[in-house]
C-alpha cells in the first residue's frame, strides 16, 4: 500500500517503495473536480485514495506509459471521467506496454496478474488545460526520459508535476538522441520564476531540486562530464549512471 500524504491544502502525494527505487503520483483536488497524476504499479496502490476523492468526477492523467506509471488502473472504484495521456503514450499501449507486462508476469508468477491494462481515452499532441474548479492542471509534452513524457503545471500554486521528466539523484536517459530537445525544455520551465516547486515521481520533493539537478545532469552528460553526484549510488542509479553514460558515448562516437 503507498504513503500518503497532504503536502498542502488539497494535493496530496502517495508513493510505493521498491528495494531499488520507489515510485510517486499526485492528487490534485479542485472544487469541481480531481486529478490523479498517474496510477502507479498495482490496483492496491489506488485504494488508499476512494476516501479522498468521494463521489467527486477525476481525470486520471498518465505522466508516460511506463509500467511503474500506469498499471493501478484497475483499482478504482468509480471510472475516471476521462483517462489522459500523450498521443505517444496510448501508441505504446498497443505494443510495449502489454509486452512488458506479459513478460513481468512470466519472471514473477502471480505478482503481477490483478493489473489490467486501459489505455488513455483522451489523448494530446502538445498541451491541453484541466480546470478543475479554482485550479488547473496544465499539461505540457515534454519527451526526454520517454517520447511520451508529459508534465503538469499547476498556476496557482507555482507547482510542476514531472513525472519521470526530471528526477534525482539523476535521470533516466533512454533517447539519447533527444538529449538537446530534453535539456532545452526543462531549462525552459526552470527559467520561470514563478515556478516554486517541482515534483518528480522519483526523488527529492524540496523545492526546485529534482529540477536543478536534473538539468545539472544532463548538461554534464552532454559536456564536460563533470557530475556533482552523491558519493554512493544505489545499485539502480549507478547502472543507470554507467547506462547513460555509454549512450551519450555511442551519440559522439556515431556523430564523429
Amino acid at each position: 500500500m503507498p504513503q500518503l500524504q497532504e503536502i498542502r491544502p488539497n494535493l496530496w502525494l502517495y508513493e510505493v517503495e521498491y528495494p531499488d527505487f520507489s515510485v510517486r503520483g499526485a492528487l490534485v483536488l479542485g472544487q469541481r473536480c480531481a486529478a490523479v497524476w498517474d496510477s502507479l504499479t498495482q490496483p492496491d496502490d489506488m485504494a488508499a485514495l476512494s476516501g479522498i476523492l468521494g463521489e467527486k468526477p477525476f481525470y486520471l492523467v498518465y505522466s508516460h506509459a511506463d509500467w511503474d506509471h500506469c498499471w493501478g488502473t484497475g483499482g478504482f472504484r468509480r471510472a475516471p471521467a476521462a483517462i489522459v495521456g500523450h498521443a505517444e503514450c496510448r501508441r505504446r499501449f498497443d505494443d510495449d506496454v502489454p509486452a512488458t507486462l506479459r513478460r513481468m508476469q512470466l519472471a514473477e508468477a502471480g505478482r503481477w496478474d490483478a493489473v489490467r491494462l486501459v489505455p488513455p481515452n483522451l489523448c494530446f499532441n502538445t498541451a491541453l488545460s484541466l480546470d478543475l474548479g479554482g485550479v488547473t492542471l496544465e499539461l505540457r509534452h515534454l519527451p526526454g526520459h520517454t517520447l511520451d513524457c508529459i508534465v503538469g503545471w499547476i498556476p496557482e500554486w507555482g507547482l510542476l508535476l514531472g513525472g519521470d521528466a526530471f528526477e534525482t539523484p539523476l535521470p533516466v536517459v533512454n533517447h539519447v538522441e533527444i538529449l538537446d530537445e530534453w535539456l532545452e525544455g526543462l531549462e525552459a520551465w526552470s527559467a520561470r520564476e514563478e515556478l516554486r516547486q517541482a515534483i518528480p515521481s522519483h526523488g527529492s520533493c524540496a523545492g526546485r531540486a529534482a529540477l536543478t539537478q536534473s538539468i545539472a545532469y544532463l548538461r554534464a552528460l552532454s559536456g564536460d562530464r563533470n557530475f556533482d553526484l552523491p558519493a554512493t549510488l544505489d545499485t539502480f542509479y549507478a547502472e543507470t549512471h554507467q547506462k547513460n553514460l555509454a549512450a551519450a558515448d555511442d551519440k559522439l562516437d556515431r556523430n564523429d
